[in-house]
């Protein structure tokens, strides 16, 4: 009998897409909502960034639109929100530790990694969906490190996260997203040892691979002409895969100063 392994997507695998927008904190209400409701309308897993003041109204509008949601506690946190449908996952676990603080009481914000277990109803299989946002202001225009403080928290959180990644890999499928704040062509360039295309990219498989390292750079940038928002998928040995990243887009139109991203994955059953 021969196996085929799993090296591309098969024919009957399921599809979904997870979506990553860093929607301004200073919106109006209105300009975020049509922000909230574009991400949502082109993917079925969402991570968002700067949330934190909205919580109490995204929570409303996921109840009322068959939304999961997860944003915990304090407000810092709660800026890291994930949501998910419930036509199409189903919550199994989720969590958010604390990572570091630069300036206690002031800007930048206490940093936080959050997490959600989903279970994907059509094949059963388990999908982790990773977010964070790292502190702004920590590149220095080269793919290098600003010798601040919060380029050292930032550091730190990236290290955090690849260990996260790693730990929950063994359960299930892992998806990161989040603002980095680190343009990726500068970074790969310059090969920084602590910021993500080291930390995350550059070495053997299995490990995160980004939408730019897979697909290339679409469109001129999510924020400016950087491209520092990103989705990853922890990519294993091709016999040993069943959730496949198979294309990505840049989301434009939005109010924000950041551009969408979504992926395209797919899910052995």
């Amino acid at each position: 009998m021969t196996l085929l392994l799993p090296g591309s997507p098969a024919a009957a695998a399921s599809t979904f897409q997870a979506g990553h927008l860093n929607i301004y904190a200073g919106l109006t209400h209105e300009k975020f909502l049509h922000d909230l409701n574009l991400i949502t309308s082109k993917a079925d897993m969402v991570a968002l960034n700067e949330v934190g003041n909205r919580k109490s109204f995204l929570a409303n509008w996921a109840a009322d639109n068959g939304w999961t949601f997860y944003a915990p506690d304090p407000a810092h946190a709660a800026a890291e929100a994930l949501l998910a449908k419930k036509s199409m996952f189903e919550v199994v676990d989720k969590g958010s530790k604390f990572v570091c603080d630069t300036n206690v009481g002031e800007p930048p914000p206490p940093r936080y990694n959050n997490w959600v277990k989903y279970r994907h109803k059509a094949t059963g299989r388990l999908v982790f969906h990773i977010n964070f946002h790292a502190n702004a202001g920590i590149e220095d225009g080269n793919g290098g490190p600003e010798d601040l403080p919060r380029t050292r928290c930032a550091e730190q959180q990236f290290a955090e996260i690849k260990e996260l990644a790693r730990d929950k890999k063994d359960e299930g499928q892992v998806i990161v997203s989040g603002d980095l704040n680190v343009d990726f062509s500068a970074n790969r360039a310059r090969g920084y040892a602590k910021f993500p295309w080291k930390v995350f990219e550059a070495n053997e498989l299995p490990n995160l691979r980004s939408v730019y390292n897979l697909y290339g750079e679409k469109g001129t940038g999510t924020h400016g002409n950087r491209h520092i928002d990103y989705i990853y998928i922890w990519k294993r040995v091709e016999s040993s895969r069943v959730m496949w990243m198979t294309d990505y887009r840049i989301v434009g139109d939005t109010n924000s100063d950041h551009k969408g991203v979504v992926a395209d994955f797919s899910l052995a059953s």
